[in-house]
């Protein structure tokens, strides 16, 4: 999800929308991903090192729509709202 020059494009990588087992927090927004909800699982290895990260079913909507509107546009796990704006942010909690 994040290619930018500044940052290494993960060497393995793979998405899912599993349905949550236990309770998370969505990395973009932080607002809670309660047991038995939807959401996006983004898990790879960056630097070595393996991560996962996990948004919401908005954050992730709003994730492919800036990313279909602006493919050039990077946007690193925790940054999309900076990086979007709030005008995204208002519109996607209507």
């Amino acid at each position: 999800m994040c290619f930018c020059d500044c940052y290494a494009p993960a060497v393995v990588y793979w998405d899912t929308f599993p349905v949550a087992r236990k309770r998370h927090f969505c990395c973009e927004c932080g607002s809670p991903i309660d047991v038995g909800e939807k959401h996006l699982r983004v898990s790879g290895v960056w630097f070595g090192e393996f991560q996962t990260f996990r948004m919401c079913m908005c954050c992730s909507d709003v994730w492919s729509e800036v990313s279909a509107d602006i493919p050039d546009l990077c946007i690193c796990f925790g940054d999309l709202w900076e990086t979007v704006g709030v005008d995204y942010e208002y519109a996607a909690a209507k």
